[in-house]
C-alpha cells in the first residue's frame, strides 16, 4: 500500500460508542506540517544554537505524540470496545525500533565498540532517566538527544493501560483527570525549581516532561467535543497563541519551568487548527513542510549524529548529509515494516485509516 497521497486527507464520520462520536482522524497533511516545524527547531538549536527552538521542537512533538496515540485507542475502543495491548506495542516496535536499530549498529560500528553502554542506554529508552538522575554519558555524546524518545517510550507504555482503566469508569473521567494531572506535573515542576533542582532534572526528569503529551491526549479527547466556528478564529488564535509562547520562551529563558505548560496548551490549539480544515492548516500542508514532516523521526535520530561526524563547524554540509541520510532511512527501513504491517492487518479500510493516522506519530 501507498502513503497517503499528501493532497487528500482521509478524514471519514463515524458512529462511536462509549467515546461520543466524532471525526476519523486518518491521514491530515497539516499534521506532517507540524512535525516538519517541531524538526526545525530542534536541528535549528543542535545545528546554529537557536535559543529554546529545540525544547520548544521536542514539547510539540510530545503533545503530538499524545494527540494522536489517544486519538488511535479512542478510535480502536470505539470500533471494537476494547483495545489490544498487543496490537499497540507490536505497532510501535515496527514503527520505531527498526531505524533506531539501524543508527545504533552503525554508531557502535563508527565507535569501534567504545560507544557500547551509550548505545545500551538508549536501545533501552533509558536516556531521559540517565540524564535527569544519574551521571551522565549521554551528555556529550551524538546520542544524547535521544532522551526525548525514551520519553515517548515511557509514555506509549503506560498509557495505554492506564487508560483502558479510565474508560471503564465513568464517560468523563479521563480528560477530568487529565487535566487534574497537567496541573499537578505543572505545579510539580514549580515546586522543585523553586527548591533548587538542578538543571537536568527539570529538563529531563520523566514525570516534569509528561505535561507535553497529557495536554494532547486532553485535546483528543476535546476535539469531538468542542466545535470552534468559524475556522479562521483558530487559525488566528492558533498563530498567535503559539507565537506568544515562543516569544516569551526567547525572552525568559530562566523562566522556561513556568512557560512550559502555557507553551503545551498553545501547541494543542496548533494541533487543533492542524485537523479542523482552517487556512493554517491549508499553510501547513504546503509539499516542503509534509515531506520534512515524513523524515523527521529519522532526521532526529541522524541529525546529531551526522553533524558530529562531519563536523560541528559545517552544519550547512552536516545538514545535507542528514536529510540524504534520513531519506534513505524513511524509504528504506521506516516504509518497509510499515507496509509489512498493513499486510498483516488484513488490508481493511479501519486498518488503513489507522494506519494512515499513525503515520504522523514518531
Amino acid at each position: 500500500m501507498k502513503d497517503p497521497p499528501d493532497s487528500e486527507p482521509q478524514i471519514e464520520r463515524h458512529s462511536a460508542s462509549g467515546t461520543g462520536n466524532g471525526l476519523r482522524l486518518g491521514y491530515v497533511p497539516a499534521l506532517d506540517g507540524i512535525r516538519a516545524l517541531a524538526i526545525a527547531g530542534v536541528v535549528g538549536t543542535h545545528y546554529w544554537n537557536v535559543p529554546q527552538a529545540g525544547g520548544l521542537g521536542v514539547d510539540l512533538f510530545f503533545c503530538l505524540s499524545g494527540f494522536l496515540i489517544t486519538t488511535l485507542l479512542l478510535e480502536e475502543h470505539a470500533d471494537s470496545g476494547e483495545i489490544s495491548l498487543t496490537r499497540f506495542y507490536v505497532r510501535r516496535a515496527r514503527r520505531l525500533f527498526p531505524a533506531l536499530a539501524v543508527l545504533l549498529v552503525v554508531y557502535l560500528a563508527a565507535t569501534e565498540g567504545h560507544g557500547l553502554r551509550t548505545v545500551a542506554l538508549a536501545g533501552l529508552y533509558a536516556g531521559n532517566i540517565v540524564r535527569a538522575f544519574a551521571h551522565d554519558p549521554l551528555l556529550n555524546s551524538p546520542l544524547g538527544h535521544l532522551w526525548s524518545l525514551a520519553q515517548e517510550e515511557q509514555f506509549y507504555l503506560l498509557w495505554p493501560a492506564a487508560l483502558i482503566v479510565l474508560l471503564r469508569l465513568r464517560r468523563n473521567v479521563a480528560p477530568i483527570m487529565l487535566a487534574l494531572l497537567f496541573v499537578a506535573v505543572t505545579v510539580w515542576r514549580a515546586f522543585l525549581a523553586h527548591h533548587g533542582a538542578s538543571p537536568a532534572r527539570l529538563q529531563f526528569g520523566p514525570d516534569l516532561r509528561a505535561d507535553g503529551m497529557v495536554a494532547g491526549c486532553l485535546l483528543a479527547f476535546l476535539r469531538t467535543r468542542i466545535s470552534i466556528k468559524p475556522p479562521g478564529v483558530l487559525s488566528a488564535l492558533a498563530v498567535w497563541t503559539v507565537a506568544i509562547a515562543a516569544f516569551f520562551s526567547l525572552l525568559l529563558p530562566d523562566w522556561q519551568v513556568y512557560v512550559r505548560p502555557m507553551f503545551n496548551l498553545c501547541a494543542c490549539v496548533l494541533v487543533a487548527a492542524a485537523v479542523t480544515g482552517t487556512r493554517l492548516a491549508e499553510a501547513l500542508s504546503a509539499r516542503p513542510l509534509v515531506r520534512l514532516g515524513k523524515i523527521s523521526y529519522s532526521l532526529y535520530l541522524w541529525h546529531l549524529p551526522v553533524l558530529a561526524a562531519i563536523g560541528y563547524d559545517r552544519p550547512w554540509t552536516a545538514l545535507v548529509a542528514a536529510v540524504a541520510v534520513s531519506e534513505l532511512s524513511y524509504r528504506l527501513v521506516e516504509q518497509p515494516f510499515r507496509r509489512q504491517r498493513l499486510r498483516g492487518g488484513g488490508g481493511s479500510r479501519r486498518v488503513e485509516v489507522a494506519a494512515a493516522t499513525e503515520a504522523h506519530l514518531l
